[in-house]
């Protein structure tokens, strides 16, 4: 893959299995087209459907069809895209996608194997890779603890690391171009609006990142200081967290802080703290910083509140005495490092044995670390099973920290995303990528089936 390296038998050797697989939605950023490059290699026949300017910005060549229709027409329009194609896998990126919902269904009726990318569970230096399903509808947290066998520690594994400017380039300019087209696709709704507000809540965060480091640097230096007294850890997630919304009690984080806030302050020993951790994927959208201090204050205990955004997280992780979160994957690395964790929603590792399955009120004095043996054979397990040792954004040039760079980042993206609809304009095509009346490049001849033949150009009508 160019720009990225991954273990042959990771990606190419479970998807190149398939004569032919349908990606749909991937992370923002050249990977899927990387994917498609590496499959076809091996012989598989990659079709892709974009659904938004972004997407079209990053994936465009050979076999790929646009959807622009209302959602009600999607279920019929991919299943006869599925038959008439001959699908035998279809490949996304996050599960819970509306788009992807539908696509899960139809793939579980059609009985094709369904296949789900999402960021690392064992984060940075994997990627994850499930059939079925992720995180919560993960195959891995319906098997039980006891059941796991002992597989030995993975060797070879190449580090990566963080990611996280080249991850807002891309970010930026999947936005820019997805706003820009977005007359093209004018039924389509992102997860996260395309809006200059969010482009401005990207390029917010950008600058917020280091600024939060160099104000809350003495801060966090308290916190790990010898004899400091004892913290806990609530790690807040994305506010749309789709994880938070479909797999929890709660609907909004400021919700969590409450319930967590109170518990701390009738249960919790005295002495103790609670250090609450912002998500860095919410950085430029949310602060909460207000709603903190008047919870903390209704419940009198404003002196034994911090409020954090971007610490050491592996430091501030060995430090504390337990970590709260609803299912972020956070979790996990709190168990890595033998911290007690207390999931508040369903959680992939909320296994017996790996969290504290009692109450909230009970776990800020009775939690126990997992077990070391059974931390390692449940970690060992998911490597094997679902993990890949590669990363979706590094590779390539570096990506500049400066913020002015994500400005410059969205507005290429605009300008060669409004160059690419003038030009489609100018050509006389009706739809943004539309392939009506021109002939799908290196498609084979679509085979019979019981439904009507058509044209290609009904896809994107």
């Amino acid at each position: 893959m160019k720009g990225h390296t991954y273990a042959a038998d990771g990606l190419v050797g479970r998807l190149g299995v398939y004569a032919r697989v349908l990606l749909l939605q991937g992370p923002v950023g050249p990977f899927f087209a990387q994917l498609r490059d590496d499959l076809a290699q091996q012989g598989t026949e990659v079709w892709k459907v974009n659904l938004n300017g972004g997407d079209d910005l990053y994936y465009y060549g050979e076999r790929v069809l646009h959807f622009a229709q209302p959602m009600a027409a999607w279920s019929d329009w991919l299943r006869k895209l599925v038959i008439r194609a001959r699908v035998e896998a279809i490949v996304v990126f996050g599960s819970t996608r509306r788009h992807h919902r539908i696509a899960a269904g139809l793939a579980q009726e059609l009985g094709l194997d369904f296949w789900v990318f999402e960021e690392g569970y064992l984060r940075p230096d994997f990627i994850t890779l499930e059939r079925g399903g992720v995180n919560a509808d993960s195959p891995l947290a319906r098997i039980p603890l006891d059941t796991i066998p002992l597989l030995p520690a993975p060797e070879g594994l190449r580090q990566y690391p963080g990611a996280y400017w080249k991850m807002a380039r891309h970010a930026l300019r999947y936005f820019a171009a997805g706003w820009a087209a977005a007359g093209r696709y004018p039924a389509y709704r992102h997860h996260k609006p395309f809006r200059l507000r969010e482009l401005a809540c990207w390029i917010r965060a950008a600058y917020r990142k280091p600024w939060y480091r160099l104000r809350e640097r003495r801060l966090v230096a308290r916190l790990l200081m010898p004899g400091h007294p004892r913290f806990y850890l609530l790690a807040l997630q994305v506010y749309n967290d789709s994880q938070i919304r479909s797999r929890s009690p709660w609907r909004r984080m400021e919700d969590v802080i409450e319930w967590s806030i109170f518990s701390f302050s009738k249960f919790a020993p005295p002495d103790s703290l609670l250090v609450i951790k912002h998500h860095p994927m919410d950085r430029g959208h949310r602060d909460y910083a207000a709603a903190i201090a008047t919870i903390s204050d209704r419940f009198a205990v404003a002196d034994r509140i911090v409020y954090v955004h971007d610490p050491h997280l592996p430091s501030l992780l060995r430090r504390s005495s337990g970590v709260v979160t609803v299912n972020s994957t956070m979790g996990v690395q709190a168990l890595h490092h033998g911290v007690p964790v207390m999931t508040l929603g369903r959680a992939f590792y909320g296994h017996t044995g790996m969290t504290w399955q009692g109450t909230l009120d009970e776990f800020w004095t009775l939690a126990q670390p997992t077990n070391r043996l059974d931390w390692i054979r449940w970690k060992h397990y998911v490597i094997h099973e679902s993990q890949v040792n590669a990363s979706f954004y590094t590779g390539g040039k570096a990506v500049p920290s400066q913020g002015m760079s994500g400005i410059r980042c969205a507005t290429r993206a605009f300008v060669e995303m409004a160059g690419r609809l003038l030009r489609a304009s100018i050509h006389g095509i009706q739809r943004f990528g539309s392939i009506a009346n021109r002939p799908v490049k290196g498609a084979e001849p679509l085979p019979q089936s019981p439904l009507p033949r058509k044209s290609f150009s009904d896809y994107d009508a």
